[in-house]
């Protein structure tokens, strides 16, 4: 079954293996289509928490990385930074670019 995530500052989110700014592509598109948003991210064992910034007291977003898997996404960007993209995949739910 699926397990219910309780949101958890960044300093308490616990045996963190990574953490820093990435940018991630919105899921509403405007006008001038998908925007990257610049978000600080804590990847611990079980979780990615993604907050507004590394101040930021509640994530404002996170998921179970658990079935997840990163592919490299080059095709994302047209800019020097489309060397540096990835998606995080999972069969089924949402990806995350």
């Amino acid at each position: 079954g699926l397990e219910e995530i309780t949101p958890k500052p960044v300093q308490d989110a616990g045996n963190v293996l990574k953490q820093g700014y990435l940018e991630k592509r919105s899921r509403e598109h405007s006008f001038f289509g998908s925007e990257w948003q610049k978000r600080w991210c804590v990847l611990n064992r079980r979780t990615f928490y993604y907050y507004a910034s590394e101040k930021s007291k509640q994530p404002k977003g996170n998921f179970s990385i658990e079935h997840y898997s990163a592919r490299m996404a080059y095709h994302l960007r047209k800019d020097s930074r489309k060397r540096c993209c990835f998606e995080l995949i999972c069969p089924g739910k949402r990806t995350y670019e």
